[in-house]
C-alpha cells in the first residue's frame, strides 16, 4: 500500500499558534480587542413596540413594511408610534 504518498496528517497546530499569537498581540495592545457589534447596537434602531433592531442604514420604507406587517390590524400602530427616534 502506498498510504504514505497520498495521505497527509493535520496541520491543526498551525492555526492554534496563529490564535494564540493574535491573542498576545491583542493584550500587548492595550487590553481588550475592540468590538464594533457593541457599538453598532448601540446606534441601531429599534421599535419601540416590539423592541426588534434594525441596521443603522435602514431606510424608511423598510420600517413601514415592519409597521405593516407586525403593527397593523385591530390596534394598528403607526410609524411615528412604533419609531419615535425617526420622525426626530
Amino acid at each position: 500500500f502506498f498510504f504514505g504518498k497520498f495521505v497527509t496528517m493535520g496541520g491543526g497546530n498551525q492555526q492554534k499558534s496563529a490564535m494564540a499569537r493574535a491573542k498576545k498581540q491583542a493584550e500587548a495592545k492595550g487590553g481588550e480587542a475592540k468590538s464594533s457589534l457593541k457599538d453598532n447596537n448601540k446606534a441601531a434602531v429599534k421599535c419601540a413596540i416590539c423592541m426588534q433592531s434594525f441596521s443603522v442604514t435602514v431606510r424608511e420604507p423598510e420600517l413601514k413594511q415592519h409597521v405593516d406587517a407586525k403593527h397593523s390590524g385591530k390596534n394598528g400602530k403607526t410609524l411615528e408610534q412604533c419609531f419615535p427616534m425617526w420622525s426626530q
